[in-house]
């Protein structure tokens, strides 16, 4: 699945004049929780979008979702003057969210999820803020690890059941 979330035109200037060309964000995900996002410049719009999709496919990175369709637990983040809001939803929630984070979710494998942005909207890097808070959230295994505890503690603590079998089993690359 890919997705083009952001194109604009940018120019350089040097002693002959604006040297203008196309900046191009793109995003890739398999729906099965990997994803990656990639830009690309180009002097026309069609191979930004195709340099940036060979950035995107070769930045795939898998995130771990819970019951295979939102996130283990609410995450806080900042990047620059991005302040990014994720909150876990129930089943048939939807992706209420930034229409940027919505395409994200979508080529993620996320269903159930809602966002808030405040500070900068630039989309640039509410999607790099995205992809970093995604990266960032921390699985029961992880915080079993950390406390010394049994994974099924953790899950039946935080879930209130035994989530093993209905979790995406994919783990993050790091």
């Amino acid at each position: 699945m890919k997705r083009v979330l952001h194109v604009r035109n940018v120019a350089r200037v040097n002693s002959g004049g604006k040297v203008r060309s196309v900046s191009a964000l793109v995003v890739v995900g398999n729906g099965q929780g990997a994803a990656g996002y990639g830009e690309g410049r180009a002097v026309d719009a069609a191979a930004a979008v195709q340099k940036a999709t060979r950035s995107a496919e070769k930045n795939m990175t898998t995130f771990s979702r819970f019951n295979n369709r939102t996130i283990f637990s609410n995450i806080d983040f900042n990047w620059k003057s991005v302040q990014l809001h994720l909150r876990s939803a129930p089943p048939g929630y939807g992706i209420v969210a930034n229409n940027h984070i919505h395409e994200i979710c979508r080529c993620i494998g996320i269903s159930d999820l809602g966002a808030k942005v405040y500070g900068s909207r630039n989309p640039m890097n509410v999607i790099k803020a995205t992809f970093a808070a995604l990266a960032q959230q921390r699985r029961p295994e992880d915080i079993a690890l950390a406390r010394g505890k049994k994974v099924m503690d953790v899950e039946l603590a935080y879930y209130g059941h035994n989530a093993e079998n209905t979790r995406d089993t994919a783990k993050p690359e790091r």
